[in-house]
């Protein structure tokens, strides 16, 4: 890691967490007030019990943040794995938890209360971001075993509101928004707001045999149109969203290390495959205002169509590729009451309807050895529970909060894998139930106005199922993981809240964890495995005068197998071997993350932003055998800003040659590793915004 850079970085940026909040007025002198809605009732930040960092509308703009990837690497203990442009071949790993490439996710990705499957996205018209750290199975049930990021989008209001932005930076960079809301007609009850989005460039990498350099393009589009219903007279409201996300992408990121080592902006595939996603959400969510208690219904359904299609030797013969085509569509509906009185006694209960359909087709063609596999899957998952929270404030200081959640799951699996020659053809059905009972329980200490202390026990869960690739001899089914989390935390504001320390100290115990087993050229999903996982999370914000904050955050975490024997397959799923992994890192893991950053306005509509975000050393295997050395990313803004014009000027840098954040055990034989990168080090370009 380039140390001269860090200290640079340190030097500059003070100390102290972009999670907070900052008016652009510079006459604010204190730190903002955010409310957010982490436990499914509406609560000030710094009042709900829970590791949980937020971005506000403000941060999200100064920051420049454009995608879930910006937002990980500004978040303590979490981290995203990828390689090239968004795809479906990433991983979120949290405090230490990371899930496999076969497997579900570990952390639930949600927008406006709608679950994602794809979660590597660009963002548009943020409202706000919630990063919960921590099983969240309670109130948030399957797959929130390590924590929840929840994207939560602006909503219409009656005033008139807009703008149009155009940005342009290297390798061809363009992307352009436009925004728009306001009343419908001369209605006083309805309102719209519009969010559309198109954004391309030619890829960071360039081809090596023909210079081609467009082989990784981007050509993304993101609209949203919400149309919401405020009736004056009634207790109601209304917000009807439909949303596109359409992408079309290369597909080429993936070299050898040694490749890499010597030049690491080239790839070598002769085909460039593309990596395409077409998604559409439509959701109604309605709330009423009873005397006494809120009714939030929200009903989503969403349809995702996605082809990942590449070279799967990643070298110039035409040996090898990879079509994995992949439908899903899926109904959820949450109905929830809550209390609305500021009481001793506040709670929150609902219900929760879960239905998917997923379809794959996926064909291998290893034209070396003249071999085609193609397998075809369908899997349906329903998931019903029963959920609820109750806080008892039994004290002046003291406060009880006990939940409970019950999800039953059933899970339907066909499968159809068929092979030219070489390896037995298979086919067959399953299904499978799961019930999970997901308590937490917790004690709140408000030492006073300004100090909360916090004590929790829960429960989390990611649900089994069954793998798309599999060995003939071996069942696709795999079991249900388990976490429990200990957490300790704090969280205070100093100095007439000028100052602001959250920190949280954690232990996690991972039960019949779900490991990768690779068996190239197909990889499955097994339970192998528990693991602990414990560590500290921080985060700092110092208003330092009207115009100028300051700010850190970090988060260790130290995890490691404790009972990890690794079984080795032949072809056919027979045992011949294992591997004694206890001790152990987890693959894709980071020890820590830090991030510092500072934020100076001046001349009334001038500012200067930085933020420098450093993700740890982590290995890229269970076996512990090839690892990622930390690398950080300085993050440069400035320029003029008004209620009608952004002029802005930025650059972004990873101080590294280049770092890599993928390996796959494919190619040349099992035991060759291709690895895949995130980008180049240096962007930059410039962003025009004209509002109204």
């Amino acid at each position: 890691m380039n140390f001269n850079y860090t200290k640079l970085a340190l030097a500059v940026c003070l100390s102290l967490s972009p999670f907070t909040a900052i008016s652009a007025e510079n006459g604010n002198k204190q730190l903002e007030t955010i409310v957010i809605t982490a436990e499914k009732i509406t609560a000030e930040s710094q009042k709900t019990p829970l590791s949980v960092s937020v971005l506000s509308d403000y941060d999200v703009e100064r920051a420049g943040i454009e995608n879930t990837f910006d937002v990980v690497k500004r978040t303590p203990n979490v981290s995203m794995i990828k390689a090239g442009n968004p795809s479906d071949a990433s991983f979120l790993s949290m405090r230490g938890i990371t899930p496999t490439m076969e497997g579900s996710q570990s952390v639930l990705f949600l927008i406006d209360g709608a679950m994602y499957q794809t979660f590597d996205t660009e963002l548009l018209d943020i409202e706000r971001i919630e990063v919960l750290r921590g099983p969240q199975g309670t109130l948030y049930g399957r797959n929130a075993s390590s924590g929840v990021i929840s994207i939560h989008t602006k909503d219409p209001d009656l005033f008139t509101e807009g703008s149009v932005g155009l940005t342009y930076g290297k390798y061809n960079q363009l992307k352009s928004n436009i925004i728009s809301g306001g009343a419908i007609g001369k209605s006083d009850e309805w309102a719209y707001r519009t969010a559309l989005q198109y954004s391309k460039n030619d890829g960071y990498f360039t081809r090596a045999y023909d210079n081609k350099d467009d082989v990784n393009k981007v050509k993304d589009f993101n609209g949203r149109v919400k149309v919401r219903w405020m009736p004056l007279d009634q207790p109601w409201g209304v917000i009807a969203t439909v949303d596109a996300q359409n992408r079309r992408n290369g597909n080429m990121s993936f070299a050898s290390l040694e490749q890499i080592e010597k030049d690491s902006h080239k790839v070598y595939s002769n085909f460039e495959g593309e990596a395409k996603a077409d998604i559409y959400t439509s959701s109604i969510r309605a709330t009423y205002a009873a005397d006494n208690f809120d009714v939030t219904s929200i009903t989503v359904y969403t349809k995702e169509d996605k082809v990942d299609n590449q070279d799967l030797d990643f070298t110039p013969a035409d040996a090898q590729e990879l079509f994995i085509d992949s439908n899903f569509s899926r109904v959820t509906q949450e109905l929830r009451l809550s209390s609305n009185q500021d009481d001793s006694i506040r709670w929150v209960g609902g219900l929760y309807f879960f239905d998917e359909t997923a379809k794959n087709n996926i064909d291998m063609k290893m034209k070396a050895f003249g071999m085609f596999n193609t397998t075809k899957t369908e899997s349906k998952v329903s998931n019903y529970a029963v959920f609820g929270n109750i806080y008892y404030q039994f004290s002046e200081k003291w406060e009880a909060i006990a939940g409970l959640r019950f999800d039953y799951q059933k899970v339907k699996f066909n499968y159809d894998d068929k092979w030219n020659m070489g390896f037995p053809n298979s086919d067959g059905s399953d299904e499978a139930n799961f019930n999970e009972w997901l308590p937490k329980v917790g004690l709140n200490y408000y030492a006073t106005n300004d100090v909360m202390m916090y004590a929790s026990i829960s429960r989390g869960y990611k649900s089994g199922g069954f793998n798309m690739l599999t060995p003939p001899n071996l069942s696709p089914k795999f079991e249900p993981e388990y976490t429990m989390n200990y957490e300790l935390g704090m969280k205070s504001e100093w100095f007439d809240n000028r100052v602001r320390f959250n920190s949280s100290v954690f232990l996690i115990d991972w039960k019949d964890q779900q490991v990768e087993q690779q068996l190239y050229p197909k990889s499955f999903t097994q339970n192998a495995g528990s693991t602990v996982s414990k560590g500290i999370e921080f985060e700092l914000s110092w208003l330092i005068q009207p115009g100028l904050t300051a700010w850190a955050n970090g988060g260790y975490n130290d995890a490691s197998f404790n009972d990890f024997i690794s079984k080795v397959y032949d072809n056919s799923g027979n045992v011949i071997g294992q591997n004694d992994y206890n001790g152990n890192r987890p693959a894709n893991a980071p020890k820590y993350t830090y991030s510092l950053g500072i934020d100076y306005n001046f001349l009334e509509n001038y500012f200067v932003y930085a933020d420098y975000n450093v993700t740890g050393d982590f290995y890229f295997d269970n076996a512990n055998t090839t690892k990622q050395d930390a690398y950080g990313i300085l993050n440069l803004r400035g320029g003029y800003t008004s209620a009608n014009l952004d002029l802005i000027l930025w650059a972004k840098n990873a101080l590294d040659e280049e770092y890599l954040t993928r390996a796959f055990p494919m190619g040349d034989g099992a035991n060759k590793k291709w690895y895949g990168r995130s980008g180049d080090p240096v962007t930059f370009g410039a962003t025009v915004n004209l509002k109204w």
